[in-house]
């Protein structure tokens, strides 16, 4: 594929995750005050595991920007965006990891539950407590059993996509 080409393709289906992100984090989502329950990782890490991490964390980054904006469930606050956007890199890291099928599941584990540690429960809980009080550590632990169960869903689907489906799209791009 021509660079121009994959340059569009890439912006094209990162454009198209977006706003897949955007709808399943807020229309499909069960959203409480500090945590958030659902598939809304997906069209990230769809995005990050085919086009690699920047195209990721671009993806995570600006489906949380447009959805704050458009249909906010609270102030903005950009470090919900950062974070979105380490989410969306460390999937690409996934992704890359995909293509060495012995290291692939252990390496895969150890990524997410690093995201899941760093991002959501430190940093998220950290802005959380920032923007509404609280105290940081019961805030932490409060999230701490969606974060172990997110943990699971996440890694369910990386391996699978990771085994089967991201081999058979690399074939066909």
């Amino acid at each position: 594929m021509q660079k121009n080409k994959k340059y569009l393709f890439c912006l094209i289906l990162t454009a198209i995750l977006t706003a897949v992100t955007v709808v399943l984090s807020r229309f499909l989502s069960f959203n409480i005050w500090n945590m958030s329950i659902g598939f809304s990782f997906v069209g990230v890490m769809l995005c990050g595991m085919l086009l690699g991490s920047v195209w990721g964390g671009a993806c995570g980054a600006l489906a949380d920007f447009i959805g704050a904006i458009l249909f906010p469930f609270g102030p903005y606050f950009p470090g919900f965006t950062a974070t979105a956007f380490l989410s969306g890199a460390v999937f690409g890291l996934v992704g890359k990891a995909s293509k060495n099928k012995k290291s692939f599941i252990p390496f895969a584990l150890l990524l997410l539950a690093a995201k899941e540690l760093v991002c959501s429960l430190i940093l998220n809980s950290w802005f959380i407590d920032i923007l509404y009080g609280g105290g940081f550590l019961p805030i932490a632990v409060s999230r701490l059993p969606l974060s172990v169960a997110t943990l699971i869903l996440e890694f369910v689907f990386a391996v699978v996509l990771g085994k089967s489906v991201l081999p058979k799209i690399r074939k066909e791009v």
